[in-house]
């Protein structure tokens, strides 16, 4: 910070005083970093473990398995066999098969490669969201995970 003394010109001076507006950027800064941490949401991924060679993967016939299509139908399958419904009565036919379940609720998804992102995650939430109220604002929590195929692989139901 410099101080003119005047010089030979005689008259006002226009520097600038920036310590105010630096003292409040530094308290804003202060402020957004205690807050920070309070604001963050913390989102926990159940990811599961890779299976051993030597281990292999029983396949369960009560598993329910959803086939997203490019032209906006569902594939779903389940023990019973496979059916293709239109996207609008998925919630519907959701609530039926998970309705006589006791075990937990979880249904693997799949998309075909065409299938938009935000069709994708729109479906993911459609079946998130079909869980009944237990009572007490409670939902029943349905798990939605991502069946994984290998690079390259068709698309299977």
């Amino acid at each position: 910070m410099g101080i003119s003394a005047g010089g030979r010109r005689h008259g006002p001076k226009s520097d600038l005083n920036v310590t105010p507006m630096v003292d409040v950027c530094l308290v804003l800064l202060i402020i957004f970093m205690v807050t920070m941490p309070i604001l963050m949401r913390h989102i926990t991924i159940e990811v599961p473990r890779k299976l051993d060679q030597d281990e292999e993967l029983s396949p369960t016939s009560n598993q329910i398995t959803l086939l997203g299509k490019a032209d906006g139908s569902i594939l779903i399958t389940d023990g019973s066999g496979e059916r293709s419904i239109n996207r609008v009565d998925l919630a519907k036919t959701l609530h039926d098969l998970l309705d006589s379940r006791k075990t937990e609720k979880v249904i693997f998804v799949d998309f075909e490669d065409s299938v938009k992102y935000i069709d994708a995650v729109s479906i993911m939430d459609t079946i998130k969201g079909t869980g009944k109220m237990l009572g007490d604002g409670v939902r029943e929590d349905v798990k939605v995970a991502l069946k994984i195929r290998e690079e390259g692989a068709p698309v299977a139901p």
